[in-house]
């Protein structure tokens, strides 16, 4: 034989290997998958909110400082619960006092020249009017000989010497009148005064009140009944106006707040029971309610128009805190006596529903209908018979149609 024949010969033995390899490889190795049967019963469909709910509440209290001031005290702890009155913190008072004690001296001085005021009129208004009345009538004196003299002189029966000392007594007369008129007219100055110092003592009563109300900014205390969830200040650290100090949370108050696609909207109806988890306890599922669908719907997200919800956990567990995640299932609907599937072992591709199922011991495709579903389970309308085996385990590697295999 042939060096040439003998190569030829060695290679065709390496390709029937090679083919058997494969051949073996294909049709000998048997994969080891997660199964389940399709079932028959009651399915619960439910509705799922579009991203995770969030723990919230309307009966929280946010403190904050009024004043700027240093912190001399902490009374209250995180963690604790508190009546509204119970004093959380206090402040440095020294300078407010030292205001107060101002603004009460300012008051009192205010009210003490009011008062003095007050009293001096009646004496001042009658002082002046006796000065009047005395001066009308001296100038009516004056004036009446005055006048008498007058004609006297003009019949040549009087020197001019007497004349002009009538007139000189008649001048006087009038000055003194025109006096008394001009103190009359400061009564009625005096009584503005009066006014001015009436609004001068409220302006100070006002400081006052200012400054009592800033003396009592230095106690800070709880506004609600509820659990003192921050407070975020220690003795020593200086405080501004409108800087959070504590916050004060109603744990009884407590619901789940999430959002649904407007797609959803007309399934929910305020009464719906669902189910929560939490990630502090993953495994365990907590019974609530339903009790608000917000009137309007949110266009916040521009692809996407969502409505928000509320619901009330039934036995609201001791570790519930505002702003915790929480997953929701609201049961909208229950199916009565339907073929189910997991959820998770339905593929999608090209607008083509199926499954892997075990056929004669091989993997095999299966075209499905599927009807409603809830996160865990979907209904199936055609394609599959009760107690036929779905492969759940669709990550394992080598799962195809046609390949051996076996159930876990």
């Amino acid at each position: 034989m042939s060096s040439s024949r003998k190569k030829w010969l060695m290679a065709g033995v390496a390709v029937l290997i090679i083919v058997a390899l494969v051949f073996y490889y294909r049709y000998s190795k048997v994969i080891s998958v997660e199964t389940v049967a399709v079932q028959r019963g009651d399915l619960v469909i439910t509705v799922t909110p579009t991203e995770t709910g969030t723990v919230d509440t309307d009966a929280t209290a946010q403190i904050k400082a009024e004043i700027a001031a240093r912190v001399v005290e902490v009374s209250a702890q995180e963690g604790k619960e508190v009546k509204a009155g119970d004093v959380l913190l206090r402040l440095d008072v020294g300078e407010m006092q030292a205001r107060l004690n101002l603004a009460a001296s300012s008051r009192a001085a205010a009210q003490s020249r009011l008062d003095s005021a007050r009293i001096a009129l009646p004496m001042e208004k009658a002082r002046t009017a006796a000065s009047l009345a005395e001066a009308q009538a001296r100038f009516a004196d004056a004036k009446q000989k005055h006048d008498k003299k007058k004609r006297l002189y003009d019949n040549r029966l009087i020197a001019s010497g007497e004349m002009e000392s009538s007139a000189a007594e008649l001048s006087a007369a009038q000055a003194a009148l025109n006096v008394a008129q001009a103190n009359l007219e400061q009564v009625a100055v005096q009584e503005q005064q009066i006014k001015v110092a009436e609004s001068d003592v409220r302006q100070q009563a006002a400081q006052l009140r200012v400054a009592e109300l800033n003396l009592a900014h230095g106690t800070v205390r709880a506004p609600i009944n509820g659990t003192v969830m921050e407070l975020p200040v220690k003795p020593g650290e200086l405080v501004q106006p409108g800087m959070m100090v504590a916050r004060i949370t109603r744990l009884e108050g407590l619901y789940v707040k999430a959002l649904v696609d407007e797609v959803d909207l007309s399934r929910l109806t305020v009464g719906q029971s669902a189910e929560i988890t939490f990630d502090t306890v993953p495994d365990k599922k907590f019974a609530a309610q339903l009790f608000e669908i917000s009137p309007g719907v949110s266009v916040e997200k521009l692809k996407s128009r969502n409505v928000t919800i509320k619901l009330r956990v039934v036995e609201p567990p001791i570790f519930l805190r505002p702003g915790m995640s929480a997953d929701v299932e609201i049961k909208v609907e229950t199916l009565k006596n339907v073929l189910h599937v997991p959820t998770q072992a339905i593929m999608t591709k090209d607008k083509e529903q199926f499954v892997y199922v075990i056929d004669a011991g091989k993997v095999a495709k299966r075209v499905i209908e599927t009807g409603r579903s809830n996160w865990d389970s979907t209904e199936i309308r055609k394609g599959l018979s009760e107690n036929e085996v779905v492969i759940t385990s669709l990550d394992q590697d080598g799962l195809k149609p046609g390949v051996r295999a076996q159930k876990k």
